[in-house]
């Protein structure tokens, strides 16, 4: 009887033993599948090519993970040559600038082709200049480099404020804001200026002057001018990557897959994207911003009265110092900044 007992016993432990001895089997395999599938999507047929999609509002966050992400790309012996599809109004001055030198500096060591995804305005554009070739089709909307930026203010410090300097409350008068936003626009200006001239395919045929005028261009048009080097969308843009590497071999990944990182966070409503960065930037930040979108209407009651004389029109905007209120505008911002001449 205690024979009996004893197999019966040892039975039972060998069976449990058996199954966790099959189910760390299992996990073991799962996971030599895992990372062999992984290692051999990144070696298989030689080098890659890989495909990136921006399609947001350019602001501190979506311009950060392109940065990251292309310096990844910059450094994986894997990646022979990257094709950046666009499809963006542009947005921070400061942010499109970052992006724009590390695409340059990553078309230093391997090949950039920019892709226009139906709109590469302002800032947008800024980023496609940096590519060694950019392609558009005949429709989308590709140009607008210049820079915009809100009205500037007169000071007005709370009542229990005091400052240190006559222009502590905004860093300096309105003028050399106005002239700031122009330093800025003149150094987008002759990056783009400087990238068109010396491209091979289809160089510049405009002036400096003309570009600074700000149009925004059909692809077809652009492509007459020299601000893009050719029609075509993906396809065309993998073929042109795959020439400059000098590739005759290779695979086609998606960028952020490949690399182990996560999309860039896109935006369906380009538009309403754009506006949220308007609304929220502060006082003074100056933009590479598609023309066609407005400016949130700024109309506010202030408590407190001007340092200055107010300009004419001013009234519509502010309230006096007792108080009263302000009625709705009777026109918007942008109609408010138009020449006089423009007005109804």
């Amino acid at each position: 009887m205690d024979e009996t007992l004893f197999t019966a016993s040892t039975s039972r432990r060998a069976e449990r033993f058996n199954a966790w001895e099959i189910a760390l089997a299992v996990v073991f395999l799962a996971a030599c599948l895992i990372g062999g599938l992984a290692l051999a999507q990144r070696q298989t047929s030689g080098p890659a090519i890989g495909v990136l999609r921006f399609a947001a509002a350019i602001d501190f966050q979506s311009s950060s993970q392109l940065v990251e992400m292309m310096e990844a790309a910059r450094l994986d012996p894997g990646i022979a040559a990257v094709v950046l599809e666009v499809s963006s109004p542009g947005g921070f001055a400061t942010s499109s600038e970052s992006i724009y030198y590390t695409l340059l500096n990553f078309r230093q060591q391997k090949p950039l082709v920019v892709v226009v995804d139906g709109l590469a305005a302002s800032g947008g554009y800024y980023m496609a200049a940096a590519g060694n070739r950019i392609f558009a089709p005949p429709s989308s909307y590709v140009g607008n480099v210049g820079t915009r930026g809100s009205r500037p203010t007169d000071p007005a410090p709370a009542p229990d404020e005091l400052t240190s300097g006559p222009y502590k409350l905004e860093g300096g008068s309105r003028f050399e804001q106005i002239r700031q936003l122009d330093l800025v626009r003149n150094s987008f200006l002759n990056n783009v200026v400087t990238q068109r001239s010396h491209a091979e395919l289809n160089p510049l045929k405009i002036s400096a002057a003309e570009i600074a005028e700000a149009r925004i261009y059909l692809g077809s048009e652009a492509v007459a001018l020299g601000l893009i080097d050719g029609e075509g969308s993906r396809t065309e843009g993998i073929e042109a990557a795959a020439a400059l590497a000098g590739l005759e071999t290779y695979h086609v990944v998606d960028l952020p897959g490949y690399l182990g990182m996560e999309q860039i966070v896109s935006s369906d409503d380009l538009m309403t994207s754009a506006q949220s960065l308007l609304a929220a930037a502060p006082p003074g930040t100056i933009f590479m911003l598609d023309t066609r979108i407005p400016f949130p209407q700024h109309w506010a009651a202030s408590g407190i009265p001007h340092l200055r004389k107010p300009r004419t029109g001013a009234d519509a905007l502010w309230a006096d110092a007792r108080g009263q209120s302000v009625g709705a505008p009777t026109s918007s911002f942008a109609e408010r900044l138009a020449p006089a001449a423009t007005r109804p």
